[in-house]
């Protein structure tokens, strides 16, 4: 490992539908791992990752080159044919990711830190800022590749592929996809 510090050491409301929430896809060897905030309700609803329909993610998925086909939210479990594999820093499904309470979101962090050891991906994806602030413990982080690692793991953060994420359009997440393509890539030649 390189000087970059390590971070394996840090430390439904009433009138809501629960919903089903959603699997995780993870398992040892995986090129590379995307963690979203929670399940939205149309993800709660239908069991699967990225659901709703304005979301970006699955077409920055195929079109930053990181799968060779085209995936929808209903074909979501096939990311781990491609070496990807999905889960959340929160399980709860909730309205808004402001639903979430900080106590929530430092479990799911301690939670998520002993899932991402248990299958060692080369790198990893949180998907939005404000998802790896909370699991960083740490404010003010930017895009892109980050100079820590979990466990050799290499940690990389996009902006939100929500549509609702306004502050960046499609054009520019897709570039910050594209750069996790070549730092997915580059990895995988590496051998990490």
């Amino acid at each position: 490992m390189n000087s970059a510090r390590d971070l394996g050491s840090a430390a439904t409301t009433v009138d809501e539908p629960a919903g089903q929430g959603v699997p995780d896809y993870l398992r040892p060897g995986l090129r590379l791992v995307i963690v979203g905030i929670n399940p939205g309700l149309r993800s709660g609803a239908t069991g699967h990752h990225y659901a709703w329909p304005g979301n970006h993610f699955w077409p920055l998925l195929h079109d930053s080159g990181l799968i060779p086909e085209p995936l929808t939210y209903m074909e979501d479990e096939r990311v781990l044919e491609h070496g990807i594999g999905l889960t959340n820093l929160v399980e709860r499904t909730s309205r808004s990711a402001s639903d979430l309470t900080a106590a929530e979101m430092g479990a799911g962090a301690a939670v998520l830190r002993e899932k991402l050891r248990a299958c060692r991906p080369l790198v990893i994806c949180f998907n939005g800022k404000g998802i790896y602030e909370a699991f960083a413990g740490r404010k003010k982080i930017a895009l892109g590749r980050q100079p820590e690692t979990l466990d050799g793991s290499a940690i990389f953060v996009v902006p939100s592929s929500s549509a609702r994420a306004a502050a960046y359009q499609r054009p520019a997440k897709l570039a910050y996809f594209q750069e996790l393509r070549a730092l997915v890539d580059a990895a995988t030649t590496a051998g990490r």
